[in-house]
């Protein structure tokens, strides 16, 4: 599963993910492997993935989708999305089908995120995806400033402390990397190198 922390202040964005992925050999032996979550697009967006390993193939197959079709802005990239996934999902089970159980559903979850000069009185933008076993198979919806996946209801109650206080961005990146620290050492499915990019008007940086 990983762990994905967001969190959209006045100042700007805080994404951060582990590297951890779980798969199973085709013995069924449980195995984990390193994989890079957070996927620039553009100067100012990125592209998380969570859950199922098979997000992380997603999330780099729209990648290279938007470069190829231009699309730099998140107002664009959010708009692209959700018919983009749900193509890719349906392509997915298809092929699926050639195999034996099929579930119903992949676990995927992505993160759209990105600033907006479209929007100035709301310039940080973050916009989740999923999927879902009945159709329509993907589900959209935009995050107002918070979230974490697996949910971390302690950490988003300090979060959203920070973000009520208008602490600066470096607090924001303090307290998502301590966190992240902290499950790791709690929960063996997730792991380093722990990787942090925070998006301001500037663009888009590793902290």
């Amino acid at each position: 599963m990983g762990q994905l922390i967001a969190c959209a202040t006045a100042g700007g964005i805080v994404i951060g993910t582990d590297s951890r992925a779980e798969f199973f050999s085709p013995t069924g032996e449980q195995k984990f492997i390193s994989v890079d979550r957070l996927i620039p697009l553009a100067s100012h967006a990125v592209i998380a993935s969570a859950g199922a390993l098979e997000a992380q193939d997603l999330a780099k197959d729209f990648a290279d989708f938007v470069k190829g079709e231009n699309i730099t802005d998140i107002d664009g990239l959010i708009e692209a999305a959700p018919p983009f996934f749900t193509g890719k999902v349906d392509e997915f089970f298809r092929k699926a089908c050639e195999k034996l159980p099929l579930d119903p559903v992949i676990n995927m979850y992505l993160l759209l995120a990105g600033f907006s000069r479209k929007s100035p009185d709301r310039p940080y933008r973050m916009f989740i995806i999923w999927d879902r076993v009945k159709p329509p198979k993907i589900e959209s919806n935009e995050v107002t400033h918070i979230f974490t996946l697996p949910r971390r209801m302690g950490l988003e109650f300090k979060l959203n402390q920070l973000v009520a206080a208008l602490a600066p961005l470096s607090e924001v990146v303090a307290l998502a990397k301590t966190s992240m620290e902290k499950l790791a050492s709690q929960d063996e499915y997730i792991g380093p190198p722990f990787k942090f990019l925070t998006i301001t008007d500037q663009g888009v940086n590793e902290v």
